[in-house]
């Protein structure tokens, strides 16, 4: 028979070794943010199809998105808000999955990007705007779910070679140079940009002057080219 003595013992000795809840099991908070029903679709069938390893962190599914505005509604409700968000870099609207990147960094989650743009410039946006991992699309699903883990943990998801591209890369125009740089793929005129845009014909200029700089082109053309090979803009269709 146990006395009294040992049971408190024992006891005591089981409260010695107590860590309180396992918070390594807490489920990861999952969103995906993509203006392709199927991106979210495909991530969530993986989330299922997972057998469930007790050394891992399950991941949790908590909702997508389609837009920067819907991503920040995601991000700010008071239930299921994300930890990661894998969002594409170019949505409906050009390249605002950057916006997405900031957004999730103000709402205390972190974001992947998950894209099939690989062009350098965008990953080095990516990377200023404080992104976690850079992912293509063709990645294998099981290896984005172990992104997700890693980076849950305090780590980060970008290769050796996507660290080099962002490095080295041109840095990519901003909201107001993308605009400039549609309507030159429209074939409008410095005048025409200036009353579109609301800007002066000698801003418009301006503006093309350090596209023309930075990047190294001497034409519009060049300049248009330049911006739907790097993902900045889609090609007129």
């Amino acid at each position: 028979m146990i006395s009294r003595n040992e049971a408190c013992a024992s006891a005591c000795d089981d409260a010695a070794v107590d860590d309180g809840p396992d918070v390594s099991r807490d489920a990861i908070a999952l969103a995906v943010v993509d203006d392709h029903p199927a991106i979210a679709l495909a991530i969530q069938a993986a989330i299922q199809a997972e057998p469930g390893d007790p050394a891992t962190p399950p991941v949790r599914f908590v909702g997508a998105a389609r837009t920067v505005g819907q991503a920040r509604e995601l991000l700010a409700r008071d239930g299921d808000r994300p930890d990661i968000v894998l969002c594409d870099i170019q949505l409906e609207a050009g390249i605002d999955g950057l916006d997405v990147i900031s957004a999730a960094h103000e709402a205390g989650a972190q974001a992947i990007v998950l894209t099939s743009f690989d062009r350098s410039s965008l990953m080095r946006a990516a990377f200023e705007r404080g992104a976690s991992g850079f992912l293509d699309k063709r990645t294998d699903p099981s290896e984005i779910l172990a992104a997700v883990r890693a980076v849950a943990a305090g780590g980060t998801a970008f290769s050796a070679a996507t660290l080099d591209a962002a490095r080295y890369a041109p840095r990519p125009p901003s909201l107001r140079e993308i605009e400039v740089i549609r309507e030159i793929q429209r074939g409008s005129t410095s005048d025409e940009i200036g009353g579109r845009l609301g800007i002066s014909t000698r801003t418009v200029e301006s503006h093309l002057r350090r596209l023309f700089d930075r990047y190294g082109v001497v034409s519009r053309a060049e300049l248009a080219v330049l911006a739907i090979n790097e993902g900045w803009v889609e090609a007129a269709r």
